[in-house]
């Protein structure tokens, strides 16, 4: 009993002194990986880009109106055609232009015949005044001769009377004649008046019925209809709408923080979603801010040789902002993983660390980082996706 008691107490003896002894630390290994190219993070001078979606739209947009009113008859253009200044846009009919231009061609013709008649009895009464003064100077060359033989008593009393009664008459008639010549010259100065007063009715009917032909006061293209054929229209009110297209203009809205970095002249990219990038400039900085949006626009120049623009088209516009540095690191050490991105530093004990980064605009194959790196360190440039975070790093 003893004996076994004595084993026991041996037995946890050295179970103690085991349990008390500190076990030997393992030596940690460490993979390695091999590098073959690092980049060293340095502050970069840049020109950063501002990036800003803009519209097409004409500087000089025309709204075509009629100056009758009427029924639209016929419509020759539609939304796109490009029309020429003098064009005939739209016909419209108008039977109460038609009926004043009739009526003052017929009072015209009326006018115009008084006239022949005028003349007429203008002809005659010049015919009868020639008759007149014959027949006075008749009259009065007898009466002289009377007069003389009278006094000799040549001729009787009663012939005498007779001889001065004619030179009278003939005296009398002479007057009636030229204050007729005067009454129809009179008349046809009137019927001139009228004459003029008609050709001018006649012309201003002509005016009107010209209205009836809507024509195009530009070269441009037509962008909005707004009428269809047999609507009544009335002077004032929009049928049509044209676009110079020699004033094209990207109208780009800028956040206004940005106001002081614009002005006209400034070099601008310009991409559609057709066609290469397009070297350009600023047009026009408008001074005005939306208060809605809190943007002001930017007209960007569109060269008039781009004949396939057209008003409404979605334009991507990149300006250049002013010099300033930033860090710079090759966009292909940047891992992206979810909403995540990261690189991979070599440290001063050359091991490889995984580092959150924000990454910022891109600039061709480098990318702007706005946090996570420090100006000098090292990162892996190359074969990033099989960097290990804590490995040691090799490079060759």
């Amino acid at each position: 009993m003893k004996r076994g008691l004595g084993t026991a107490l041996i037995l946890v003896f050295a179970l103690g002194i085991g349990c008390n002894r500190s076990p030997k630390e393992k030596k940690v290994q460490r993979p390695t990986i091999q590098v073959k190219k690092t980049y060293t993070v340095k502050l970069m001078t840049i020109h950063p880009p501002y990036i800003a979606t803009g519209t097409i739209k004409s500087e000089k947009t025309i709204v075509v109106s009629p100056k009758i009113m009427g029924y639209i008859q016929h419509i020759y253009v539609k939304e796109g055609d490009r029309v020429r200044r003098g064009e005939c846009l739209v016909t419209i009919s108008s039977p109460e232009i038609n009926a004043k231009l009739r009526m003052a061609e017929a009072g015209l013709k009326v006018a115009q015949q008084t006239k022949v008649e005028v003349k007429a009895h203008l002809r005659e009464a010049k015919d009868a005044l020639e008759a007149a003064k014959a027949a006075y100077h008749l009259a009065k060359v007898t009466y002289h001769r009377f007069q003389n033989l009278i006094k000799t008593e040549s001729v009787s009393r009663q012939e005498f009377d007779e001889v001065e009664m004619r030179y009278k008459a003939a005296k009398a008639t002479l007057k009636r004649t030229q204050a007729m010549i005067k009454v129809v010259m009179a008349k046809e100065t009137q019927v001139d008046a009228q004459i003029k007063a008609a050709r001018s009715q006649v012309a201003e009917a002509r005016s009107y019925l010209n209205y009836t032909f809507v024509r195009s006061p530009i070269d441009g293209r037509v962008v909005n209809k707004l009428v269809d054929a047999g609507n009544l229209v009335a002077p004032g009110r929009p049928i049509l709408m044209l676009a110079d297209e020699r004033d094209y203009r990207l109208y780009v809205p800028v956040e206004e923080s940005l106001h002081s970095f614009f002005k006209p002249g400034d070099p601008v990219t310009v991409q559609f979603t057709t066609g290469p990038p397009i070297k350009t400039v600023i047009s026009r900085v408008v001074p005005d801010v939306d208060p809605r949006t809190r943007t002001f626009v930017v007209k960007v120049m569109i060269p008039s040789n781009l004949t396939w623009t057209r008003p409404g088209m979605f334009g991507r516009a990149s300006f250049r902002l002013p010099v300033q540095k930033t860090l710079l690191v090759p966009a292909k050490s940047v891992i992206q993983r979810g909403q995540l991105q990261m690189v991979y530093v070599i440290t001063p004990q050359n091991l490889c660390q995984m580092r959150l980064v924000k990454a910022g605009k891109r600039y061709g194959k480098m990318v702007e980082i706005l946090s996570g790196l420090e100006e000098g360190e090292k990162i892996i440039v190359e074969d990033v996706h099989k960097a290990i975070d804590g490995a040691k790093v090799k490079k060759g």
